[in-house]
């Protein structure tokens, strides 16, 4: 007898994997049915629920679930406090202030955040951009640059929290994609090298990448053995273990492993630089006391690092929230964002934000809720207040190694190549954000970062493209007469589309445009239909222009009409016609209704006829 083994095909495979596929969503609806469900039954107000995400998740929570998040748990713990540490270096902070940031601000995202995959804590981003937003204005003042610091991490808070109530999450969309890009690739190559010092075991200048780079230079003949040899063998075993073995908890390793080494063979009294001593402290609340013009100057800083660290934080939500088919709520997120690191500074942390490394370790961990984050949270307590103390032996090298594994991301070359093969001009302005970061430093490349993005979007806002437009047989919309030039043009008739919404920034530029249109045309125009499609209300600029453009078409003997008008446009030009403003008065709802009436008007000859009769 033979038993023929039979495999599935390519297409059947296919079929299978959209089989499954089909199968998670229908079971995410009914999970989401059945919470809705067992909300209803235990009474859960809607109204709390909404503010207080919590209230919805946890009373429903499903305790299969629950082996699954503290794994999740432990495993972003192993990852997130040994960075933490390390990034309080970078803040200028110590030790403790990233623990006692790793323990408020997932507790506070856990609360009031809407992904479940999400983990608020410390960040090399965030560690560096609070370091240069606070070191100038504490620099007569050394004593409160925590105190400082932990404020920041307030105002950012409050920040968020303004931006949530205001539902203005759309905020995160006015840095550009380029230039964000550039602007991460600086601050990556910046944190870099300022943590080569402690590598090389080398002292090392405050300032820009190009004065740091200049002092790392001249101070290369001062490497000390001991600590490069520590420290680059922790980079590679890094990178190593992170390409290879993903799932281990590599920062804990090296820490631990560093830690037995400096401790085996007395290497901290042969001139390896070691954290030091460690105290115990119990993670309490204390509101950080103050200069409050000091603070007041942090506000543009805090606004710049609101905006990216929104834009960040809610792109890697977004990203897990599809994979697992669920919702989150962006404005939401800016508040649980607020509370994460207003909480982070209350208990005497720094700023805190949505880390996608550590975001990626607990989805790769299996977490299924924001549980995980509530375990993070008090592993990150329970470290504070029994494990500091094991960190005493621990190398800078090795803290400096983390840190430059954690930034290599930012560093995206290919990123920057994508952008270059797609927009130059944009690679251009990329190159703007990158170069500012290098040489002005951290804090004005992260403002030029803000501005230059503003100035893209009031420039394409300002200065739409006005496209000449032919109706589409059989249709009643209209296309491009560049991209269809065989379709037929109606004499008399020039339709003329702006490509973006009309307001007050750009009413005078469509304007222009649309005459300037008629003038390139060389063919006379009895109407000119202005397609408003893109458009879903006229503010009083706007009306202003189109009373204006009209009374222009009128001295070359063409009306102007109004297409696509929807039902806040239609009411705008009645109370501006009301108000004695010479508007408009041919207003259509598509380009087909407007066409039909153009055809259907009297010729010139008989209108002319008309009058003289």
């Amino acid at each position: 007898m033979h038993i023929v083994l039979s495999l599935p095909s390519d297409r059947m495979r296919s079929k299978d994997r959209r089989a499954m596929a089909c199968d998670r969503r229908f079971t995410g609806v009914c999970d989401i049915a059945g919470i809705a469900t067992r909300r209803a039954h235990l009474g859960i107000p809607m109204q709390l629920e909404r503010y207080l995400p919590i209230a919805g998740w946890l009373p429903t929570y499903d305790r299969s679930w629950f082996r699954a998040d503290l794994f999740a748990g432990l495993t972003v713990w192993a990852l997130v406090v040994p960075q933490a540490i390390a990034y309080a270096q970078i803040a200028g902070l110590p030790p403790q202030a990233g623990v006692f940031a790793s323990f408020a601000a997932p507790l506070g995202y856990a609360l009031f955040g809407t992904s479940r995959q999400l983990i608020c804590s410390p960040t090399s981003a965030t560690a560096a951009i609070s370091a240069a937003l606070v070191a100038p204005v504490v620099v007569d003042r050394p004593q409160d640059f925590a105190a400082m610091s932990a404020a920041l991490a307030i105002l950012c808070g409050i920040a968020f929290l303004v931006l949530g109530r205001l539902k203005l999450g759309f905020v995160s969309q006015f840095i550009a994609s380029a230039v964000q890009t550039g602007f991460l690739c600086g601050l990556g190559l910046t944190i870099t090298m300022g943590q080569l010092f402690k590598v090389f075991g080398i002292a090392g200048d405050e300032g820009p990448f190009y004065k740091q780079a200049w002092s790392f230079a001249r101070h290369l003949n001062q490497t000390h053995g001991w600590t490069l040899a520590i420290g680059a063998g922790a980079f590679v075993a890094l990178v190593l273990l992170n390409r290879f073995m993903p799932r281990l908890p590599a920062a804990l390793i090296m820490v631990g492993l560093s830690i037995a080494i400096v401790t085996i063979f007395d290497l901290a009294d042969k001139g390896v630089d070691v954290v030091g001593t460690v105290d115990r402290a119990i993670p309490t609340p204390a509101i950080p006391v103050v200069d409050l013009g000091a603070l007041l100057t942090l506000i543009p800083g805090a606004l710049a690092i609101v905006m990216v660290g929104y834009s960040e934080s809610i792109s890697v939500a977004k990203r897990f929230a599809d994979e697992h088919n669920y919702h989150i709520r962006p404005n939401q997120e800016l508040t649980a964002l607020g509370v994460s690191s207003a909480l982070g500074g209350l208990f005497q942390g720094f700023i805190t934000s949505g880390g996608a490394s550590q975001s990626a370790a607990n989805d790769r961990s299996g977490a299924r809720s924001q549980m995980a984050s509530i375990i993070l949270a008090l592993l990150a307590a329970l470290t504070s207040i029994a494990l500091m103390p094991f960190f005493e032996n621990l190398p800078q090298a090795v803290l400096a190694a983390i840190v430059i594994n954690a930034v290599m991301g930012f560093v995206n070359i290919a990123a920057l190549r994508r952008v270059r093969a797609l927009r130059r001009d944009s690679f251009a302005l990329a190159l703007i954000a990158l170069a500012g970061v290098l040489v002005l430093g951290i804090l004005p490349g992260l403002l030029i970062t803000v501005a230059i993005s503003i100035l893209i979007l009031l420039s394409r806002i300002g200065r739409p493209n006005v496209t000449e437009t032919v109706p589409l047989p059989g249709s009643d919309t209209a296309v491009g007469l560049a991209n269809h030039p065989d379709l037929p043009i109606q004499p008399g008739l020039v339709i003329l589309r702006p490509d973006m919404l009309a307001v007050f920034a750009n009413a005078s530029w469509i304007r222009d445009e649309v005459i300037a249109n008629v003038d390139r045309l060389g063919r006379p125009a009895q109407v000119v239909l202005l397609d408003l499609g893109a458009t879903f209300e006229l503010d009083i600029t706007v009306l202003e222009a189109l009373a204006g453009l009209a009374r222009d078409l009128s001295q070359q003997n063409a009306e102007l009409w109004i297409s696509t008008a929807h039902a806040n446009v239609r009411r705008d030009l009645d109370r501006a016609a009301q108000a004695g403003l010479a508007v408009p008065d041919q207003i259509f709802d598509t380009v087909g209704h407007a066409v039909v009436a153009f055809e259907a008007r009297p010729s010139s000859t008989d209108r002319q006829d008309s009058s003289e009769g």
